[in-house]
């Protein structure tokens, strides 16, 4: 750590809160992660990795929003700085986290090149038997659009190497920390938990997911939304691109193991599982690929996703000293890097990256 490096405690170890330690810890400045539960859990467990700009464009391209252009900037610049992400924490920690530029398919759609092109994603449309080539037994009658770029890693493999690769470093994980409170004292922040200790620090981070709302006035709009995906056994290694059917996406994993996701559940916060969504999951993915209906379920679980009114994250600097890092949604792996190099060189260096800079708290 460099002697004259500021003190900064993250709140939340979920992915926007350990890759920003993580980059952080490239500069030299070490933190302290506070969580209420344990690090690298919550949302980001639950995630099924996706790195997939192009994709989340096309889906979202009818919720009309003033940031969306500059969300498919920062979408793929945060997808570009994956591979080197995923290789330096490789050589620092021996893990693997399973970075993966399969591609994804896209029902076909007339136009839909095109669209993606105007938006700085190469695709390409494939007719029926070529869409099936890439998935047996695939059934888009209409094609598909194919994506090369799109890529996915292991979520819960990210989240040990960042953790392992943060306390190499130096970095002081808080589990089980759940902060209540945050007091601004001269030039130094108090952070204090629910045990009754006190943090000082020079920054604060606030990452900490749809549980922000109550710490700071710029997380008061973020809401829950649950989602409920399941792991099903394929009974062979599957080397298929990501599917997004638009109610269903299809990810293999390692193992033959194909993660089945997602629902949406806007307001639901809690953690349950339910036999009816893996029903009806299966029932969405089958209608794609007919197989996975005689395929065994694994796992099933549940997360709760950070959302905010537009469905567009919020980063930057909330007021002197408190940097935020909320509501990325679905999309908190794919975003991970890019946030977190941006707002370790606010914290670093006093300048936000020009492309987070729309989404900062006081913007406009």
């Amino acid at each position: 750590m460099r002697n004259d490096a500021p003190r900064v405690c993250i709140i939340g170890a979920g992915a926007a809160g350990l890759a920003l330690a993580y980059a952080l810890s490239l500069r030299g400045i070490n933190t302290v992660i506070c969580d209420a539960g344990k690090a690298g859990q919550g949302a980001l467990s639950a995630s099924a990795g996706m790195i997939a700009p192009g994709a989340e464009l096309w889906e979202g391209r009818q919720r009309a929003h003033p940031l969306s252009g500059a969300f498919g900037v920062l979408a793929r610049r945060s997808a570009s700085l994956w591979p080197g992400w995923a290789r330096q924490l490789q050589a620092e920690t021996g893990v693997d986290i399973g970075y993966r530029r399969c591609g994804a398919l896209l029902p076909g759609s007339p136009g839909i090149v095109d669209w993606l092109a105007g938006h700085g994603v190469q695709a390409r449309l494939l007719r029926a038997e070529q869409a099936s080539a890439h998935i047996p037994g695939l059934v888009m009658p209409q094609g598909a659009a194919f994506l090369p770029g799109e890529a996915q890693v292991s979520a819960p493999l990210l989240a040990s190497a960042l953790i392992a690769a943060i306390t190499a470093r130096g970095g002081i994980m808080r589990e089980q920390s759940r902060v209540v409170a945050l007091h601004r004292q001269g030039d130094a922040w108090h952070v204090r938990l629910a045990s009754g200790d006190v943090i000082e620090a020079d920054f604060v981070a606030l990452a900490a997911g749809w549980a922000a709302t109550e710490l700071h006035p710029a997380a008061a709009d973020i809401y829950p939304v649950k989602g409920q995906a399941l792991i099903v056994d394929a009974g062979a290694p599957l080397d298929w691109p990501i599917l997004r059917g638009g109610d269903v996406y299809l990810a293999a994993k390692p193992g033959g193991r194909l993660l089945i996701g997602a629902s949406v559940e806007p307001g639901r916060s809690d953690a349950g599982t339910e036999p009816d969504m893996a029903r009806e999951l299966i029932a969405r993915a089958a209608r794609h690929v007919p197989q996975i209906a005689s395929m065994a379920p694994l796992s099933h679980w549940a997360g709760v996703r950070p959302a905010l009114p537009g469905l567009m994250p919020r980063a930057g600097l909330a007021e002197p000293g408190l940097v935020v890092s909320l509501g990325a949604y679905r999309h908190g792996v794919m975003l991970a890097p890019v946030l977190a190099e941006g707002l370790a060189a606010l914290i670093a260096g006093g300048r936000l990256d020009d492309d987070i800079v729309p989404f900062a708290p006081d913007y406009g």
